[in-house]
C-alpha cells in the first residue's frame, strides 16, 4: 500500500486549505498537489476570485475528492456566500466525514466560553506543569470547546510525561478531526507496534476507510474482533463500509450480529431495516420497522418508513395508520 499515490490521503494531509497556517510542507509534488498549491497561493495573494475558479476547475478534474469542495466552501463563507458554502460543505461531507468535523471545528474554534472546569484545571496546571492525568483532563475539555490544537498539544504533553500509548489514540482521533491523516496514521502506527489495542484498530480502519484503502481498513476491523469479537462498534462500523462497498449481504450479517448482542437496541434494527429496504426485501425491512417501533413508539420517523413500505406491497390500510401516527406524534412534538 503506497499511500503518496494515494489522493484522499495526500491532500487532507498536506493541509493546503484556504488560510490554513498548517501546510505540510513535506507533502510531495503530484498534480492534484499542484492545483491544490495554485489554489492556496491565489488565497495567500487575495486573488479570491482566481481561488474559487482554480477551487472548480479541480473539482472538474477530480470530482471524487472531498478535499476540493471543503476548499471551496471555506472561501465561499468568507465571501459571503453562505448557500454555496453549505452545498460544497454537504458534499464534503458526505464523502469523508471528517471533513465535517473539520469544517464544524474551523465554524466554532474560539466561539465557545471555557467551563468554570477548564478554567480549574489550567489554573491547577500552573501548580503542577507536569500533572499527566491534568493535561489528559483539560485535553478532553478542549475536545469539548473545539479548541482541538489546544488539545492535541496537551495530549502531546502529556504522552511525554508518562509514555502512555493509549493518549496517542486520544490525539490520533483529534488529527483525524483536523484532516492531518498523516500524523493520526503514524500515532496508531506506533501504537500498534507494541499494542493490540482494539481502539486502535478501529480507528486506523476507519482512516483507511475514509481513504478508501479498503482492503486494509477490514483487515484492521478483523483485528478489532480478535480482540474483543462481542464489541458492537466494530460490527456497526464494518456494517457502514460493507454498506458503501455495497456487499448488502455482509453489511446484514454484521448487523444481524448486533442485535444478536443487544435485541433492544432499536437503532440496530433500524439500520438493518435500511439495507432490506436497498436490497428491495419489503417484508424483512417492515418486520424490522415493527420491532424498532415496539422497543421505541415514540419515535415518529419510523411510522413514516414503514407506512411507505407497506404501500409498496399493497397494505393500503395498514400505511394509512401509520402516516396518521406519525403526524399525530409530530403534533405533539
Amino acid at each position: 500500500m503506497t499511500l503518496q499515490a494515494n489522493n484522499y490521503y495526500i491532500l487532507a494531509s498536506s493541509q493546503l486549505f484556504p488560510f490554513s497556517a498548517a501546510v505540510n510542507p513535506s507533502t510531495e509534488e503530484s498534480d492534484v498537489i499542484k492545483i491544490a498549491k495554485e489554489a492556496y497561493d491565489f488565497v495567500l495573494n487575495k486573488q479570491y476570485t482566481e481561488a474559487l475558479q482554480s477551487y472548480s476547475k479541480a473539482i472538474s478534474l477530480f470530482p471524487e475528492q472531498p478535499f476540493f469542495y471543503a476548499c471551496r466552501s471555506i472561501l465561499h463563507r468568507f465571501n459571503g456566500d453562505d448557500e454555496s458554502s453549505f452545498y460544497d460543505y454537504q458534499v464534503a461531507k458526505r464523502m469523508d466525514f471528517n471533513y465535517h468535523h473539520y469544517l464544524e471545528w474551523l465554524e466554532n474554534q474560539g466561539e465557545m466560553l471555557e467551563s468554570e472546569e477548564l478554567l480549574e484545571i489550567t489554573e491547577s496546571l500552573v501548580v503542577q506543569p507536569d500533572n499527566a492525568q491534568l493535561l489528559i483532563n483539560r485535553a478532553m475539555l478542549q475536545v469539548q470547546h473545539f479548541n482541538y490544537a489546544e488539545a492535541i498539544s496537551d495530549y502531546s504533553k502529556g504522552f511525554v510525561l508518562n509514555n502512555d500509548t493509549t493518549i496517542l489514540i486520544s490525539r490520533a482521533a483529534i488529527y483525524m478531526y483536523v484532516l492531518q491523516y498523516d500524523k493520526a496514521l503514524s500515532d496508531l502506527n506506533l501504537v500498534l507496534e507494541t499494542n493490540p489495542s482494539l481502539d486502535a484498530y478501529l480507528y486506523r480502519a476507519k482512516l483507511y476507510a475514509a481513504i478508501k484503502e479498503y482492503d486494509a481498513a477490514l483487515k484492521d476491523f478483523d483485528a478489532a474482533l480478535q480482540v474483543d469479537n462481542q464489541n458492537t462498534a466494530i460490527y456497526e462500523e464494518r456494517a457502514q463500509l460493507f454498506e458503501q462497498l455495497e456487499q448488502f449481504d455482509k453489511a446484514i450479517v454484521d448487523y444481524s450480529q448486533i442485535i444478536s448482542q443487544n435485541a433492544d437496541d432499536f437503532y440496530a434494527y433500524v439500520l438493518r431495516a435500511d439495507i432490506y429496504e436497498k436490497t428491495e426485501n419489503w417484508e424483512e425491512a417492515i418486520a424490522d420497522y415493527t420491532s424498532a417501533i415496539q422497543l421505541n413508539p415514540y419515535y415518529s420517523d419510523l411510522y413514516q418508513y414503514r407506512g411507505t413500505l407497506l404501500e409498496k406491497v399493497g397494505d393500503r390500510a395498514g400505511a394509512e395508520a401509520d402516516f396518521a401516527k406519525f403526524e399525530e406524534l409530530e403534533e405533539e412534538d
